[in-house]
């Protein structure tokens, strides 16, 4: 019972954020969203876009060095497979209209809790494992002088850093984002997010209780796709 309930505020504590489509307010972000023709990276998020077309540049540069003044080869380059899912956060804070959907209430230039896969979690640590890093959160860890952002300890692999692939999406990048096993209810920074928020959007507005809103979920067909596509590709990972 305790793990139904559980289960149960988990869902329900997601929808009520879904908000619609709107930018978080920063220095590299749009008033609102709107078309970015020739974007260089982020493309995913050209017909709507929190970000303009030039900022992306930066981002398609590999092997990448630096975003925003913020260095990201401070202890090596990166790999390409780790840099592919660091590039996908990155494109998700600033060109993401749905971010704004999980905007932080005690900092409007931050998001909180962004329900992020499991799945996605685990992908991003196997693709980081033998990279190397210097700090845990990479918000907060690292000293800052005029020409930028240096390490305060040594550097170590990401898979003596970091527990597993959930300690990794909820320590790098502070309380931005919550990991969760129930697929329909998850981001996984691909084009099927806007159908996650489509979803959560519908349990909003249709869901009267813990038990229907479980209930919906196991019959939904968009949940049973999902559930089958994050199953195949866990076992692709085993593989």
């Amino acid at each position: 019972m305790i793990t139904f309930l559980g289960a149960s505020f988990a869902i329900l504590s997601l929808v009520i954020h879904c908000q619609g489509e709107n930018c978080l307010p920063g220095k590299y972000h749009k008033s609102s969203p709107g078309p970015e023709p020739g974007m260089s990276e982020c493309q995913r998020f050209s017909q709507s876009s929190c970000c303009f077309s030039n900022y992306t540049e930066e981002l398609a540069v590999s092997p990448l060095t630096r975003v925003n003044h913020v260095y990201w080869d401070r202890c090596s380059p990166l790999s390409s497979r780790c840099e592919v899912y660091m590039k996908k956060v990155d494109c998700f804070y600033h060109c993401s209209p749905i971010a704004f959907n999980w905007i932080n209430p005690n900092n409007s230039y931050a998001i909180l809790n962004v329900p992020i896969c499991e799945n996605y979690c685990d992908d991003w640590f196997a693709a980081c494992i033998n990279d190397q890093t210097c700090v845990r959160n990479w918000i907060s860890g690292w000293e800052w002088d005029e020409h930028g952002n240096y390490c305060r300890n040594e550097c170590i692999p990401y898979h003596q850093m970091y527990r597993n692939g959930k300690d990794l999406c909820e320590s790098m990048w502070g309380t931005s984002f919550k990991v969760t096993s129930s697929p329909c209810n998850c981001l996984m920074m691909d084009h099927d997010d806007n159908n996650v928020i489509q979803h959560l959007q519908l349990h909003d507005s249709g869901t009267s209780s813990p038990t229907e809103a479980l209930d919906t979920e196991n019959k939904d067909s968009f949940c049973q796709r999902r559930q089958k596509s994050l199953r195949e590709r866990k076992e692709e990972r085993k593989k």
